[in-house]
């Protein structure tokens, strides 16, 4: 009997550990991550003439998500965005939109280069 009641508070104390040790998983409702606002640092030319077939490099401080432009076609590599051409001669308002922002660029278009 004192055998029979041994096993059993063994097998009493094996299950109690191995609940325990199942049951304190990992965080079930973890925090999601606060998103990192993103702003507009430089462009590059800044303003002033550009060729119609010219390339502008923007450049943000964080990466952007949905960027979009009002002109030409638009390619984002981490931080930086290239707006390509062909931009219409003329006067250009770029106007450069993300998730965090808006800013607006003001170009003379010349021919191509």
């Amino acid at each position: 009997m004192t055998k029979l009641f041994r096993n059993f508070v063994l097998l009493l104390a094996g299950l109690l550990a191995i609940s325990m040790l199942v049951g304190c998983g990992g965080d079930e409702n973890p925090v999601a991550a606060e998103p990192v606002p993103v702003n507009f640092v430089r462009a590059t030319p800044a303003g002033g003439e550009i060729a119609a077939n010219g390339t502008i490099t923007v450049t943000f401080d964080n990466i952007p998500s949905d960027v979009a432009v009002s002109a030409g076609t638009i390619k984002v590599s981490g931080k930086t965005a290239a707006i390509t051409g062909p931009f219409t001669l003329g006067k250009l308002t770029l106007t450069i939109t993300w998730a965090d922002g808006t800013k607006v660029l003001n170009y003379k278009v010349t021919a191509p280069d």
